[in-house]
């Protein structure tokens, strides 16, 4: 049989494609349905064979991935196969005299340990002691296959802001890790640069340039340029832009093999890039924790068809728990179902030949190269993270994600929309605590850091401050709805509100709606409310207000007016009469958040 399947039907054309979405658009413009990426490019709805004669081919080493699960301690590597993980990340980081993780502090310890876990590849995150150990890594090859250490001076003077080693011993330290199989020992840690809000494009460009700066420094210390490729890997993020993730990953291998190549023809289709995708934390949230299972689990999805290696995934409740064991199970079991039941490692490049994927690839990979080059033309990795260029394009781009989150042009389910303002966690104190510590560090540095933060930071801070107050002892304030007028209009600003002030964890008191203001704020009164928020529609309000202002300095006088919505026309006089807030679209929610915890609950916990 030489015919294909569909070669009875007439073929449809690029046109007729346009025509028809155009019409189930009714009148509304063509822009509606394209939307533009955070790196500045247009993306259009869908793609052809036009689009993209030719698909790039990617490469990688081998097929499928494996589910890789993080270890802090000797207790968590009992039957870590058996639970169905395929390669294990050991860490034991020292750091100011404190030990965190799993305790390596011997060459014993390391064979001890990788013992326990089973004859699985292993990644072993010791950081600056990596040289220490190197020998010790090799012995473990036989029975481990593939490990991998992550020795990565950039990457620690990303974090602590000194690169600990001496700069000119960075090839030679290098030299020492390289040229044995099944073992590399310099990881490539973007995945920071996930963590402190960086864009994807940035990770890939940065990415690139890291890896290249390395690659010289073990060509300048005499290590051959296979060695050099050999020796290195990546240990990128994966955030929650779930199609662009994975044309991120598609791309960074299509890049990888483009640099290689530039060294030595044919070596990047020889030595694919080597990558370990983990979840970033950027995008996990605190409270809600529940949606994480589903941002891990697309997270998964996007690296898996992107063709990572190796896919962490963090359990859902890691923001305030170290108590993971539910959390780590279904992040296992996210990656198995994908596995068994969605057969996802049956294909070599799952995303191949879906144009709409492959021209992302293609526009994602052009762009992220074009900074590639800009970096490179500005001397490269290593003098851009000294001039702290880098550090400051990413704390501006992640600056940009904060401000879209506080005006809800970014949603975060649970976070600034649909929170759920019963929900509890007081024990987070110890993180804030901690995170404002790293965020006001003044120690002076060589390197500028950066401060992995999740988005949801300022966000889960200031409601903490609500649990707090009700572990002590104490109520949640109260916020009183009080509807009024147009059925329509006083609904949709009740719910708006609802979400609006919820973030904070106050209890909310809504209500089927008054006859008159008077009779609103005499009930409110009776709840103990100290927080009325008057929601009717823009028209009305020129009614209302006046009254809602006399009624409320008579019965509540003490309490707080605001007021559902932003009417031009009467903000004047509305804070002429008292109006304490406004409750609309443009207000920034973290601004709110900050003012009302100082007025009801104090800006230290009590």
């Amino acid at each position: 049989m030489n015919e294909f399947l569909f070669s009875d039907f007439p073929e449809v054309s690029t046109e007729d494609w346009k025509n028809q979405i155009l019409k189930d658009l009714k009148g509304s413009p063509w822009d509606k349905v394209t939307w533009e990426t955070e790196e500045g490019f247009k993306i259009e709805p869908f793609y052809r064979k036009e689009d993209l004669p030719v698909l790039p081919r990617v490469f990688k080493r081998n097929p499928g991935w494996k589910v890789t699960e993080s270890i802090t301690s000797e207790s968590e590597t009992k039957s870590v196969t058996e639970k169905g993980v395929d390669a294990a990340i050991l860490i034991s980081h020292e750091e100011a005299g404190k030990h965190y993780g799993c305790k390596i502090s011997s060459a014993s310890d390391l064979e001890s340990l990788a013992k326990s876990v089973g004859e699985i590849p292993l990644i072993v995150s010791l950081a600056t002691r990596t040289p220490k150990f190197s020998d010790t890594f090799k012995k473990l090859i036989p029975s481990h296959n593939t490990v991998l250490g992550d020795f990565d001076p950039y990457g620690t003077a990303l974090l602590c802001g000194e690169l600990g080693c001496e700069e000119n011993n960075i090839g030679k330290t290098f030299q020492s890790l390289s040229g044995t199989k099944g073992f590399s020992g310099v990881g490539i840690h973007s995945l920071y640069l996930r963590d402190s809000g960086a864009s994807i494009g940035q990770e890939l460009a940065y990415s690139l340039s890291w890896g290249v700066d390395y690659l010289n420094r073990h060509l300048d210390a005499g290590v051959s340029i296979e060695d050099a490729a050999s020796n290195l890997w990546f240990w990128m993020g994966i955030g929650s832009d779930y199609f662009t993730e994975i044309a991120k990953f598609r791309a960074m291998r299509i890049l990888w093999t483009e640099v290689l190549n530039a060294y030595k023809p044919g070596l990047g289709e020889m030595l694919p890039a080597l990558i370990l995708a983990q979840t970033s934390n950027f995008q996990y949230t605190a409270y809600d924790p529940y949606v994480n299972m589903l941002r891990g689990t697309t997270a998964a999805m996007s690296a898996i068809i992107g063709g990572a290696d190796f896919i962490a995934v963090s359990p859902f409740d890691s923001e305030y728990t170290t108590k993971q064991e539910l959390g780590k199970r279904i992040a296992r079991n996210a990656q198995l179902l994908l596995r068994y039941e969605s057969f996802l490692d049956k294909v070599e490049d799952p995303a191949s030949g879906s144009y709409y994927l492959e021209v992302l690839t293609k526009k994602l990979a052009e762009t992220a190269w074009e900074k590639f080059q800009t970096v490179e033309k500005e001397g490269g990795f290593g003098v851009s993270l000294k001039k702290g260029t880098i550090q400051t394009e990413i704390q501006t781009r992640a600056s940009k994600k904060r401000e879209a989150l506080a005006t809800k042009k970014e949603i975060l389910l649970g976070t600034n929309q649909y929170p759920l303002p019963t929900e509890r966690h007081a024990e987070l104190k110890e993180s804030v605590a901690e995170t404002e510590k790293r965020l006001f560090y003044s120690e002076k540095s060589t390197y500028e850091r950066l401060v992995p933060l999740r988005l949801s930071y300022e966000f889960d801070k200031w409601r903490n401050k609500t649990d707090l107050h009700v572990a002590s002892g104490k109520k949640a304030p109260k916020v009183f709805l009080l509807t009024i007028g147009d059925l329509t209009m006083r609904k949709a600003r009740a719910g708006f509100s609802s979400n609006f002030i919820g973030c904070l964890g106050y209890e909310i008191i809504d209500n089927l709606g008054f006859a008159s203001v008077k009779e609103g704020v005499t009930k409110a009164k009776e709840s103990g409310a100290e927080i009325v928020v008057l929601c009717s529609s823009d028209e009305e309000y020129a009614t209302y207000l006046p009254e809602f202002a006399k009624e409320m300095a008579t019965q509540l006088p003490n309490s707080w007016k605001l007021l559902a919505g932003y009417p031009k026309d009467l903000v004047s006089q509305a804070e002429s009469l008292g109006i304490d807030d406004f409750i609309h679209m443009k207000r920034n929610l973290v601004q709110f958040m900050e003012k009302a915890q100082t007025k009801w609950i104090g800006k230290t916990n009590e």
